[in-house]
């Protein structure tokens, strides 16, 4: 419906097509978000002082801040959607190479099944919080316009929108396809406690390895079309965790100048917004690592298999080749890796600006 994904036709390999209604849906959708976004870009960028949501609290520099930070919302959510529209034919084709293996999965015996609903129900709980403490503060503690406000919630609402979304269908897609590789991988490893001179098994053993570099390429396929996306939104969140979290210590220290109800209703804002950002985050890092381990993994079983026959050994050398040469790793475009260790540098990074800004 918000053009993540295009809408394809059939629910069979077969008859599994991208059909031009859903083309031209997703393109109209995308038209709109555009249009939109420049539409509040222009407003926000040369009125913005009517966003200031609190006058005196947080000192000369929070027009400018807000400012900035509600202008790379926009860009974030609307580079979601564009890059989404422009690879629809490769999402189509991804899922179909997906269904097309699952049919050689099926047939030896996999029957796992992945679900996200308790993790989507946190993101979204996270989502919802953070646009329910924006509306009670801009709507009952700004001087903002209502028309100016109706505009804000609704950048904003787009922006967890379609960061929730991306987040849930990345994890759910990255973790079914971890989920398959292992299996794949737990069948490759029995190869060690086997015979491998029996033809059946080099038979076996080369299905098998076919069916691994197709997941890899799937695998590197998904990077390529989920990394403009993923630079943008971690760009956005970056930016929003560190200024979210300048914003909760100025106003706290600025109890002398604000309210109480003030203070608590900043830090409220400020803490659950970081909070969200982190939730979505950890959701898209963790799946990334997950399928990247898994991935990398299948050439430490290969190289014990390797020295067991020698008929394995030209088989096995193609794969280990690229795998060693090239570990897959998820980037956001190429520009920063994304797994677990991503957090943790985002967090540094935030702890170290923080303490700048804080001793200036």
């Amino acid at each position: 419906i918000f053009a993540i994904l295009p809408f394809y036709s059939e629910d069979v390999e077969d008859s599994f097509r991208l059909g031009g209604l859903g083309r031209w849906y997703g393109r109209l959708v995308a038209l709109i978000v555009l249009i939109s976004s420049l539409t509040f870009g222009e407003d926000v960028l040369f009125g913005s002082r009517e966003y200031r949501m609190v006058a005196s609290a947080q000192g000369d520099t929070e027009e400018i801040n807000r400012t900035i930070e509600t202008l790379l919302c926009i860009i974030s959510y609307t580079m979601v959607v564009l890059s989404s529209v422009q690879n629809a034919s490769r999402h189509f084709r991804t899922l179909r190479e997906i269904a097309k293996m699952d049919e050689y999965l099926l047939a030896h015996g996999f029957r796992e099944n992945y679900s996200c609903r308790s993790l989507a129900i946190l993101v979204t709980s996270g989502a919802a919080g953070v646009l329910a403490v924006a509306f009670y503060y801009i709507h009952y503690r700004s001087g903002i316009g209502s028309k100016r406000q109706i505009i804000l919630l609704l950048i904003y609402f787009l922006q967890l929108l379609y960061s929730t979304l991306l987040a849930l269908y990345l994890r759910t897609l990255m973790m079914n396809l971890a989920q398959r590789i292992v299996f794949l991988n737990q069948k490759l490893d029995t190869f060690n406690l086997q015979d491998c001179g029996h033809r059946d098994n080099w038979r076996e053993l080369s299905n098998l390895i076919e069916v691994l570099c197709k997941f890899r390429y799937i695998t590197e396929n998904i990077n390529c079309l989920a990394g403009v996306s993923l630079l943008f939104y971690f760009g956005f969140s970056f930016y929003t965790v560190t200024n979210q979290s300048y914003l909760a210590f100025a106003t706290l220290t600025a109890g002398s100048m604000s309210s109480k109800a003030e203070v608590a209703d900043t830090i409220g804002l400020s803490c659950i917004w970081v909070l969200a950002e982190t939730i979505t985050m950890t959701v898209i890092c963790s799946a990334c690592d997950c399928l990247a381990s898994e991935v990398n993994g299948t050439a430490q079983i290969l190289a014990r298999i390797y020295g067991k026959s020698k008929q394995f050994q030209n088989l096995i050398d193609k794969f280990l080749t690229k795998s060693i040469k090239q570990d897959l790793q998820f980037t956001a475009y190429g520009f920063f890796s994304i797994d677990n260790s991503t957090l943790f540098k985002i967090f540094s990074a935030v702890t170290t600006y923080l303490v700048i800004l804080i001793q200036f």
